[in-house]
Order: C-alpha cells, then structure tokens, then sequence
C-alpha cells in the first residue's frame, strides 16, 4: 500500500517544488530590493548615536560600515538593475542614481523617529 501512496505523492511534492520554484524566480528581484531596503535601515539603526552627523562620520570612517553600505548599494543596484533588464539603457540605466536612497533617507529622517520626542494629544 505504501508504494502506491509514494506514486501519488512523489509527483505532487514535484509539483509544488517547481510552482514554488517558478514564483521565488519571478519574484527574486523584488525580494532582493526589499530586503535590501529593510537590512540598510536595520544596519543604520544599530548605531547608537542618530544624529545626522554621527550617521554620515561612522558611516564613512568605519572601515566595517563602508562595507556593509557598499555590499548593501550592490544588492540594491543588482535588483533594480534585474528588474527593469536595462530594456531601455538610457532610462533603466539612470534608476541606478537612486541606489543611494534610502540609506540618505534613513540618515535625514532618524532625527523625527525620536520616542522621547513623541506628542501625544
């Protein structure tokens, strides 16, 4: 009886396996941009000190953090370079100028996310 239950099953788990494989390939891209996103804002807030300028000079001296940012912008570029596939160079291309984004984001908008600061009315 078991050997029949494996019939069935063997081609069903291959199934799922190639569907579930089918929609991590389409939407890899999108994934890697978003996580992208999300590990550059859990890296930035890690750093103790939130202010603007403390951001930008432990960004820059740490020899670690200059790394973590760049392997960060990589992913960041790769994504977006993945999903557009540069079908139009002179358009898709400039997108990568947006690379930088959202770590300069969360460098000028850390200051407004201040608990102690909050005014409940």
């Amino acid at each position: 009886m078991s050997i029949y239950a494996a019939m069935y099953f063997l081609p069903v788990l291959a199934l799922i396996q190639a569907v579930i494989g089918g929609l991590v390939y389409y939407s890899f891209p999108y994934i890697i941009v978003i996580l992208s996103v999300i590990s550059s804002a859990a890296h930035f807030s890690i750093q103790l000190d939130q202010s603007v300028t403390s951001l930008i000079v432990s960004t820059f001296i740490d020899e670690r953090n200059i790394v973590i940012l760049f392997g960060h912008w990589t992913l960041h570029a790769y994504g977006i370079v993945s999903i557009t596939q540069l079908a139009r160079p002179a358009l898709h291309a400039s997108l990568i100028i947006l690379v930088p984004l959202p770590a300069l984001f969360y460098i000028f908008t850390a200051r407004f996310t201040d608990p102690s600061k909050l005014h409940v009315d």
